[in-house]
Formats: C-alpha cells, sequence, structure tokens
C-alpha cells in the first residue's frame, strides 16, 4: 500500500531569501537601512542633538575668547540688575540677569546674535532651555543689533530673575559653537548650523541691584 501526500513524501522547507539579498525599488533593504541610518544622525548633528556639551568641552572663564565657529565670544561678566528701562523691565519683585559679551562675526557676512548662542545653566527661576529675554548693544542699547564682520561689539544677553531678594551669586554659562555647511541638508544653501557646545563654566554674578541704570 502506497502512502500519499505529506505522510508518504516530506517537503523541503521553502527556502527563504535573505535580508541583505531584498530588494526595494532596485536597491537592497540593507542599503536602505544604512541610509535612512545616515539621514537621521545628519538631522540629528545639524540641530546639535548628538553634541552635548561633556567633560570634554573647554572650559569657560570671564574674560577669555572662545572659539564658537561663526563667532569669537568673550564672556565679560554676569551682572544682576534691578531694571534696564526702557529696554529690558523684569516682572513685579523680580531682578533682569545679564550676560555681558564681546561678539565678533568671523563669517564674511553680518549676522544677528543667535538667541541660542548663550544659555545659563542649574539658575534658579531660568529653565536652562530658556532663551534670552532680549539682546542688545551696550552702547546704546539697539535690541537684536546685526554684527559687522571682523568688528567686535559689547552685546548684553538679558533673563529675567523670578525674585529680586533671591539673587545668584553664580551662574554657570554655556557658549553654542556653530558650524560652516557649504550646502545645507535642509534646503540646500550655504549657512551655519549649531554643532557642539563650544564652552561651559561658572562665572560670578555681581549684584548691581542697587545702581540707577535709566
Amino acid at each position: 500500500m502506497q502512502e500519499t501526500g505529506t505522510r508518504a513524501q516530506e517537503e523541503e522547507p521553502e527556502e527563504r531569501p535573505e535580508l541583505a539579498n531584498l530588494r526595494v525599488r532596485g536597491r537592497s533593504v540593507k542599503t536602505w537601512v544604512i541610509g535612512a541610518g545616515a539621514v537621521v544622525l545628519a538631522i540629528s548633528a545639524a540641530f546639535g542633538g548628538l553634541n552635548k556639551a561633556d567633560a570634554e568641552t573647554p572650559a569657560l572663564t570671564a574674560g577669555a575668547t572662545v572659539d564658537a565657529g561663526q563667532f569669537a565670544v568673550i564672556v565679560d561678566r554676569m551682572v544682576a540688575v534691578k531694571d534696564l528701562e526702557p529696554t529690558f523691565k523684569p516682572d513685579p519683585g523680580g531682578a533682569l540677569l545679564v550676560a555681558v559679551t564681546r561678539l565678533k562675526v568671523t563669517d564674511d557676512l553680518g549676522t544677528t546674535p543667535p538667541s541660542d548662542l548663550i544659555r545659563l545653566i542649574g539658575v534658579p527661576g531660568i529653565k536652562d532651555t530658556d532663551p534670552p529675554l532680549g539682546v542688545s548693544t551696550v552702547d546704546d542699547n539697539t535690541t537684536n543689533p546685526v554684527l559687522t564682520p571682523d568688528v567686535e561689539q559689547t552685546i548684553a544677553f538679558v533673563w529675567k530673575l523670578p525674585k529680586l531678594s533671591e539673587l545668584p551669586t553664580e551662574a554657570k554659562v554655556t557658549v553654542q559653537g556653530y558650524k560652516h555647511y557649504d550646502e545645507s541638508i535642509l534646503d540646500h544653501h550655504e549657512k551655519w548650523l549649531p554643532d557642539a557646545i563650544a564652552a561651559e563654566g561658572t562665572i560670578k554674578v555681581k549684584d548691581n541691584t542697587k545702581v540707577v541704570t535709566k
């Protein structure tokens, strides 16, 4: 008696194609995966997503020049003031914290100081991600000034402090670095994009809240 069907003859399992041999739109799946990973890394790097401050970040000290790519940056001092009328005013009962800097554009095109160039870390009442309330020149209070290439200008970055009675004695400051791209992956134009943190350090805060600043 002859057995039929699967009992009579064992069928060999169907051979499955290797992942590397599968093709989508003429390209292997492996190539698509690698390509997608490269795009994610490139976009993340363009926004500074993979470039956090770490133990190797250069130390920031008051008065020292920092190479931030698009800018040469000097953080001269940190000052707490009661107000900077008529340009900047604190909330009732609060004060202002000012990073007084000297900036020089290293590019051949003038630009305004980016809001993320200077950030404060660990200051009570100010989130680490908070941009400044405003940016202005110190000599004539021009807000969001256009910096001239190779000309050093004194620029104030201003934040609000919630309580005049609780002023910080020091502040950790970071300087954002920028990298030049001949062709941006976002719009294929030449531009500067955030790179690694160029420097970070703690600077003492001078209390000038009793000084009239009008």
